[in-house]
């Protein structure tokens, strides 16, 4: 018998119980078999069509769908094996029928349509090909959970049948365990090798878990076996696309175009189709392959989602918020959902909200490692650090390959001071010849200089690997300067802090009072101060760096007479500056959120700032806000920080009374925006009044 005889007597199996399968079927099917192989598919389906009619069983009507299916007619196959279901006398036969119309839904309709026949086949038989049905059909609507619980009971009703380790694959592509979702899709192609669905679904498995090679080796086989599979060419197309989407595009998009051909309602096959439109930066035609899957799955949560992600990237975050969570409403385990919602409220800055949607898309997707990872953000910003370092660690486990991921983990691992571990990890990113991006160097650079006893040169030379990669990253270049002042040396600190100075003006205030202790340590008086003044001037204005200029200089001017003054005036100077380089760590620890593009994050962040690093080495980094973040905002959250601290932000009156008197616009005619800048300028002003009664009520 030969081989494609062979592929078809398998596909019947899958659906047609072998009670049903007499000698007559087998002779019909073979006859069919062999006059598709000759190129006479109009023969093979009129006499499959004729033996149907006159057997007038269910089985034979299956047997019709899977030649009509073979040769490339889906919805006539899908019409037939819905005459199967009602011509079924037999619980057995009817359970069989109705697991396959399930599966043609899933094929080219709707996923609502096929999870209420695969329920109404399990009622018929609980059968291997009715519970995997079922599986399949609440994998595609994003239960993963509920799949596999019954993926796992196909598997025990027939532990020898392809389906149930098929359905299994599905499921736990579903939660994102793409190498357990691989096993289970080899084991079914072990039970029968001829059988191409199972093979589409490794392919999409092996080219997430990042093993593009063999997902095209499978896919062009899938293709090989059956080509008239659209599923088949748009999982090629898929594999193609994930594997390099520039140079191989233009194939990619031919076979997705082409399984789409082979299948018009395919689901699959049009979500591919929108993807890599979209990769292509084609979006209007993304949206449209999106809505033709739609069209045909309504439910469809995979079209959703990308339509979801479309309509954020067009700059609807606020609606495509709303289509997030009307999805979570209406498919509460629908994990991509709830990474939806996640995803915008990071964005917003909103970590606090953003903690629980992601809490659950982890728990409901747990081999997603961006859902770890975002978590760990969340947590991360909301100083949760211990749990920020487990859910770092789950997404390293999942995502080994990921140099941003494995970069963040060693940062955690040092700020919650288990220092080897960190450098180990950041050392895993930096070994790797094709890193080329400047974070984690700048982290190993972080750890090496705040673990105890700190390691200087190690620390140095980190942060000069990561100004050879980016000449222009000031903050490596500040870094560099405290991991100098560690080791006192002061002319390299000096170095380092002017080199930050220049090359990002928002940094200067730190980099110029860097500059003023060290110059303070090497007892230049006048260099002290005019850095100083520098700083001052920038926004960095350091109580405790003038008490010490003072202490200092009347030390020095005493003369010999006064050398253990003097020295205990640099002591106690130096003490004061191990709380300033303190202080420095934790702001650098912030700097994502104080730094951030998203203004909601820069308030979050500066709202908290007293609390993480001291009222004191709070205000000076306030101050910077007050004055020059474009955000109004941020601003209020300064004034009301700063309000909150009370005395120890005394210096910060000046800049407060500058907002209270600074001149308004008082044009007759404004513009709406123009209008609502002075709103929120009224606003600030009396924040600040607020602020200033209350600094001064206790000086």
């Amino acid at each position: 018998m030969n081989r494609l005889t062979l592929t078809l007597i398998a596909s019947l199996s899958l659906a047609v119980p072998q009670a049903g399968a007499d000698q007559k079927l087998d002779q019909a099917v073979a006859k069919a078999e062999e006059q598709i192989l000759k190129g006479k598919p109009e023969e093979a389906l009129k006499g499959m069509q004729k033996f149907a009619d006159n057997a007038n069983s269910s089985e034979a009507l299956l047997a019709l769908a899977h030649v009509q299916e073979k040769v490339g007619s889906v919805e006539d196959a899908a019409a037939t094996a819905s005459r199967a279901a009602t011509t079924a006398v037999d619980p057995a036969s009817k359970s069989a029928a109705l697991a396959t119309v399930a599966n043609y839904d899933l094929l080219r309709g709707s996923s609502k349509d096929a999870l209420a026949k695969a329920e109404e086949a399990v009622a018929a038989q609980a059968s291997p090909a009715s519970l995997s049905a079922l599986a399949r059909a609440e994998a595609r609507a994003k239960d993963g959970v509920t799949a596999l619980a019954n993926a796992d009971k196909a598997v025990a009703a027939g532990a020898t049948s392809p389906l149930g380790h098929e359905a299994r694959g599905d499921a736990l592509f579903t939660l994102g365990k793409y190498a357990d979702a691989i096993a289970a899709y080899r084991k079914a192609l072990e039970l029968d090798s001829k059988n191409q669905r199972p093979r589409v679904g490794l392919v999409r498995a092996l080219a997430r878990d990042g093993k593009p090679t063999e997902a095209i080796a499978e896919a062009r086989k899938a293709t090989e076996l059956d080509p008239k599979s659209g599923e088949a060419f748009a999982a090629l197309g898929f594999a193609l696309g994930t594997a390099d989407p520039e140079k191989n595009w233009n194939d990619a998009i031919a076979q997705a175009q082409q399984g789409v051909f082979l299948n018009p309602r395919s689901p699959f096959g049009n979500i591919v189709v929108g993807t890599l439109f979209e990769m292509a930066g084609n979006v209007d035609q993304a949206i449209a392959a999106y809505k033709k899957a739609l069209e045909a799955d309504p439910a469809n949560g995979m079209a959703r989602v990308a339509l979801i992600n479309l309509q954020e990237r067009k700059g609807d975050n606020a609606g495509a918020l709303a289509e997030a969570q009307k999805l979570v409403a209406e498919n509460p385990n629908n994990a991509e959902a709830h990474l939806l919602i996640a995803r915008a409220l990071v964005r917003k800055g909103d970590f606090a909200a953003a903690a629980p949607a992601l809490e659950k898309a982890a728990q409901l997707a747990p081999g997603v490692a961006e859902a770890h990872a975002l978590l760990g953000m969340a947590y991360q910003f909301n100083r949760r650090t211990d749990e920020a370092l487990a859910a770092y660690k789950k997404a390293v486990e999942l995502a080994p390959t990921n140099p941003d991921y494995r970069s963040t983990y060693g940062l955690l691992l040092g700020l919650t001071e288990k220092y080897d571990e960190g450098i180990a990890e950041l050392k895993k990113v930096t070994a790797d010849p094709a890193y080329k991006k400047e974070d984690a160097w700048v982290n190993l650079g972080w750890v090496y200089r705040n673990m105890t006893p700190p390691r200087i040169d190690d620390s140095v030379a980190a942060y000069k690997k990561a100004l050879q990669i980016d000449p222009k990253n000031a903050q490596s270049a500040l870094g560099m300067g405290w991991a100098y002042s560690y080791g006192k040396n002061w002319d390299g600190s000096i170095a380092a802090f002017d080199q930050a100075a220049k090359l990002d003006p928002k940094l200067a205030g730190e980099a110029y009072n860097g500059m003023a202790w060290a110059y303070l340590f090497k007892r230049d008086m006048a260099k002290a101060e005019e850095t100083a003044e520098k700083a001052r001037a920038a926004g960095r204005e350091d109580a405790r760096l003038a008490t010490n200029i003072e202490r200092t200089k009347k030390a020095l001017a005493a003369g010999a007479s006064s050398i253990a003054e003097l020295e205990k005036a640099q002591a106690e100077a130096q003490a004061e500056y191990e709380l300033q380089r303190k202080a420095a760590a934790k702001v650098e620890e912030l700097n994502a959120g104080l730094r951030s593009g998203n203004a909601a994050a820069r308030r979050r962040a500066f709202s908290s700032l007293a609390g993480i690093v001291g009222p004191q080495d709070a205000v000076p980094h306030l101050i910077r806000a007050l004055r020059d973040d474009p955000d109004w905002g941020v601003r209020e959250a300064a004034v009301t920080a700063l309000k909150n601290i009370g005395c120890p932000a005394k210096i910060a009156l000046p800049h407060l009374k500058y907002i209270i008197n600074a001149p308004r616009n008082d044009s007759i005619t404004m513009t709406k925006e123009e209008m609502q800048d002075a709103m929120k300028d009224e606003d600030l002003r009396r924040s600040a009044r607020d602020a200033v009664a209350k600094i001064e009520a206790c000086r």
